[in-house]
């Protein structure tokens, strides 16, 4: 479980977050969307202990792994993938010199799993967007935290990789994990999510996406407004295809993407 109580953020005179209150629980799988500037990134760095309230509080029951929009290494750092995935194992050994085998072990069954098992001995410079994206993934595994965090994990990467990370996301949902991740394709979170958090500064709305969707988005200047500012109106999420032009593709539905668990909120002023 994470969550935050009458949470906000101020840079400066801005207010990025605004006495935000929200609680996700274990086995829950949401969607946070919103209007560029609408406090997404703020929330989840907050979250994450990476970004220090202005006010309110964090609580969370566990360790938490945070994948950013940018990632946390250079891919032209001389690493290979399979050591890259195995700075995983840090928060638990503190020093690369004591892993055993149990935890080489975990770093190629993560990299089996994300589909690059043949590529661990590859630098990281040689892979591809979304093989890269595939590489923090398979690190995220080797992390092993009950709750994860991800800022836009899909943007910009090939259907085949965007694919296979959802279905991560749903095995991490069905292993009891709090997963909360931003995204800006509306479409795909309709077909995917059964839980959704809709961002403007403040908390906004929280429920299913049929209740918090059908009426737009707010913009980030006012919360009642109806503007889709800064998300895909497609009808799946924007991919990079190489040699292409950007296009939007669509996911298929599954069952199994309907999550237990239930998402808490508050408004202004209220506990």
């Amino acid at each position: 479980m994470i969550g935050c109580q009458d949470l906000s953020v101020h840079f400066g005179p801005n207010v990025a977050l605004d006495r935000v209150s929200a609680t996700f629980a274990p086995g829950m799988l949401c969607a946070v969307v919103g209007p560029n500037g609408g406090g997404k990134t703020t929330l989840l760095r907050a979250l994450a202990g990476l970004q220090k309230p202005s006010t309110g509080k964090i609580v969370c029951d566990g360790p938490v792994a945070y994948l950013s929009q940018r990632p946390e290494t250079d891919h032209r750092f001389p690493m290979c993938v399979e050591e890259y995935v195995l700075t995983g194992t840090w928060r638990r050994t503190g020093d690369a010199r004591r892993l055993g085998r149990d935890e080489v072990e975990r770093a190629l069954d993560a990299l089996a799993r994300v589909g690059l098992a043949d590529k661990r001995t590859q630098a990281l410079e040689a892979l591809s967007g979304g093989q890269w994206q595939r590489a923090r993934f398979a690190r995220l595994i080797v992390e092993d935290t009950p709750i994860v965090l991800l800022d836009e994990p899909l943007t910009g990467i090939d259907l085949p990789s965007a694919e296979l990370l959802l279905t991560l996301l749903d095995q991490w949902r069905n292993e009891g994990r709090t997963v909360v991740t931003v995204l800006h394709d509306l479409p795909l979170v309709r077909e995917r999510f059964a839980h959704v958090a809709v961002m403007a500064g403040r908390l906004v709305s929280t429920g299913t996406p049929a209740e918090c969707l059908n009426g737009g988005l707010p913009s980030a200047d006012s919360a009642g407004g109806g503007a889709h500012a800064g998300l895909s109106g497609a009808g799946g999420y924007t991919a990079r295809v190489a040699g292409a032009a950007s296009t939007a593709y669509g996911l298929p539905s599954h069952g199994g993407s309907r999550a237990s668990g239930a998402i808490a909120t508050s408004g202004r002023g209220h506990r």
